[in-house]
This record gives C-alpha cells, structure tokens and sequence, in this order.
C-alpha cells in the first residue's frame, strides 16, 4: 500500500468503497484492457527519469552534487539523454483517451492498481464484463518485463 495516492482512505471503508471507486476510475480514465500497458508507462517513464523519487538523505545530495561537477563536460550528451525523456514523457500521456494534469492521471491510474488488489473473484466476477476483464489486465499487468525494453527503443533512450 503506498501512502500518497489516497487508496487507504477507500479500503478503510470497506470493500464496497474499493469496488465503487475501483469502477468509478475505470471510467473516468476510458480503461479498458487494450490501454493499460499506456498508462502502466507512464509509470515507467516516470521512474527512468527519476528513479529513486524524492530523496533528501545525505547520499542522494551527495551524488547530486557530484554529478553536477560534471556539468559543461559532455553536458550536451545529458541534455540530449533528458531531452528524449521530456519528448517520451509527453508522447506518452498524448497517448492516453484522456487529457489533463499527468500527476493526476498517473495518481489515479495507481490507486486504481493499489485498490484492485484489495478486490477478491467474488466481486470481479460481480463487474459488468469490460470492467471486470479491465481490472484483470490490471492486477497482471506487472507479469510484462518488457515495458523498460520496449520504451528504451521505441524512444531511444
């Protein structure tokens, strides 16, 4: 369970809540099985470009500040790196059916991965069957070990 995208909040009412909120986000992001893979990169992408999230410990500062003496020396080589990054970050929330603030629809997207965890067969097998074939491709979706692999190439990165 993460503490940032709101999921607890859901659980702790019960499984009802989950399952009213699981559906409910289904539809306000146009999820559907043939899609999750897009927003599953935005995941990716987000942590290539900064994969050790927020760090304010010693270590982290440190290496920060090391990787900075290397500014001006092959900077362009890592401007250009970052470049490809910001350019695959942007095509990918473009792919999306929806449009809006990607904090938001990413945030969204994981809470919808924490939350469908928390649903059991009995209330999959409950969904409508798009929904319910939605969240499957969403509680398997960690099962592709490509994603990486297929964004590096696709994106030159």
């Amino acid at each position: 369970m993460c503490e940032r995208c709101g999921c607890q909040e859901f659980i702790k009412n019960g499984k009802e809540a989950v399952r009213k909120r699981a559906v409910d986000i289904v539809k306000e992001l146009q999820l559907n099985p043939n899609n999750i893979d897009d927003y599953e990169c935005t995941e990716t992408i987000s942590g290539m470009i900064a994969p050790f999230g927020n760090r304010d410990d010693e270590v982290y500062q440190t290496a920060s500040w090391i990787s900075g003496l290397h500014q001006g020396m092959r900077r362009l080589d890592r401007d250009e790196r970052y470049q490809n990054h910001v350019r695959a970050f942007r095509d990918l929330f473009a792919r999306l059916p929806i449009k809006g603030d990607p904090k938001h629809i990413t945030t969204t997207y994981h809470q919808l991965e924490q939350l469908a965890r928390e649903l059991d067969e009995k209330t999959i097998a409950s969904l409508d069957p798009d929904t319910r074939q939605t969240i499957n491709t969403v509680n398997h979706i960690h099962e592709d070990s490509t994603r990486r692999a297929r964004l590096q190439k696709r994106y030159g990165l």
